[in-house]
């Protein structure tokens, strides 16, 4: 009978040097397995906000090289003009206080709620509170209306920056222009975290220390034990 005594380590025991390695070694495959978890959610906030704009994309990809997507908008009218159909309007000019109007009809009631206050007062010698959400007094971008995940706010972003400040865009900012505004933010959120789970070795390291490597044994040189 053989036996064969081995000495293994995790990755903390390891020297400062084979760390290394092992982070160069591994981070591809750190950043494919996170954002593979990642990327469903990511895909959810996307298609709650298609629904929401009216808008399809005809293709998109993103990645740690970067990203790219194909909007199209619905071909439907924006606002019809009664005596004139050459003045009807469609999403790509669609602007100004046209455009703060359908925003502020159309999206803002979905990703907004009133703002939650209280008034007191005495009533019969006994202070009384009577609390209520607002109907007039709009509360902004406090959370993730659209799946509950934070990916929305990565798309709705470039929709609140406009409603509290339409007034200082361009006079043919439209709305084609605002949801490519959007869409971009999303996707380079995306491309970005791509690139901090292959480019940030702290991140790299909790990765290997905490995640889907914690029962992960190695050799003294790097190598990965496999007990079978």
């Amino acid at each position: 009978m053989k036996i064969i005594a081995l000495q293994l380590y995790t990755f903390d025991e390891l020297s400062e040097e084979v760390q290394k390695e092992i982070v160069e070694r591994e981070r591809w495959n750190i950043m494919d397995q996170c954002m593979e978890v990642c990327g469903s959610d990511y895909v959810k906030s996307l298609d709650a906000f298609t629904k929401l704009t009216d808008t399809m994309l005809c293709g998109w990809e993103v990645g740690y090289c970067g990203y790219n997507f194909n909007l199209k908008y619905s071909d439907s009218l924006m606002f019809e003009c009664p005596v004139d159909c050459d003045k009807d309007i469609y999403a790509e000019n669609l602007c100004g206080k046209l455009l703060f109007r359908y925003v502020d009809n159309n999206i803002i009631p979905y990703i907004t709620q009133g703002k939650y206050y209280f008034l007191g007062k005495y009533i019969n010698e006994k202070y009384t509170y009577k609390y209520r959400r607002s109907r007039i007094i709009k509360s902004v971008g406090n959370d993730c209306p659209l799946t509950g995940l934070c990916y929305d706010f990565y798309l709705l972003e470039p929709i609140i920056k406009y409603y509290k400040t339409w007034c200082s865009y361009p006079d043919n900012f439209s709305l084609t222009d605002l949801i490519e505004q959007c869409y971009d933010s999303f996707f380079r959120c995306w491309h970005e975290e791509y690139k901090y789970w292959a480019n940030d070795e702290d991140a790299i390291r909790e990765a290997l220390h905490n995640n889907q490597y914690e029962d992960r044994l190695y050799y003294e040189d790097g190598r990965v034990y496999n007990a079978v």
